[in-house]
């Protein structure tokens, strides 16, 4: 449930309409229950269209590189460490509502994972070649704030360089 919430929040952070996700059980002696799940499943989804079509004016090129990135984000050692503590922290208040995993995804974990999508956004579009901070803002829907956040680390680590108001990877050179 905890991996689900996370997921439906990094989807709606991309820009992706989070009621794409679903997650339902049924067990092998409820067939019929199966039958009606996908079929209620498949239906909302093409009442909705192609991933994009519902979701407002984003690009489908912005689209296809936030998810790639919302993948590599999702992957990373941070936020699968808060997942794991926001876990342990439900155990022991034994309090799994749906109101307190939803919370505590949206106060632990999407903020790590949005800074490591934004970051990890941030090396994608500066491999096509310099760009400024305002652009990098509206390509990855983050604030300046956000963004200074992410880029400081990157600049300390030498991974991305500043010059003439632009940001450009750091070739070594």
């Amino acid at each position: 449930m905890i991996v689900t919430e996370a997921s439906r929040q990094l989807l709606a952070d991309c820009g992706v309409d989070p009621d794409r996700l679903a997650l339902e059980w049924a067990s092998a002696a409820e067939a019929p229950r199966f039958v009606e799940l996908i079929t209620g499943y498949v239906s909302k989804i093409r009442d909705k269209g192609p991933i994009g079509s519902s979701e407002g004016e984003i690009p489908k090129d912005v689209m296809k590189r936030r998810l790639a990135a919302a993948v590599k984000a999702a992957e990373a050692r941070k936020p699968r460490t808060l997942l794991g503590n926001l876990a342990k922290k439900l155990s022991r208040s034994g309090d799994y509502s749906n109101e307190a995993i939803s919370k505590g995804v949206k106060d632990k974990v999407l903020p790590a994972m949005r800074a490591e999508r934004i970051s990890i956004e941030v090396q994608m579009l500066l491999s096509e070649g310099p760009a400024s901070s305002k652009t990098l803002c509206a390509q990855t829907g983050a604030s300046n704030e956000e963004l200074e956040k992410v880029m400081a680390p990157l600049i300390k680590k030498g991974l991305i360089a500043k010059k003439n108001k632009k940001f450009s990877l750091n070739t070594g050179k």
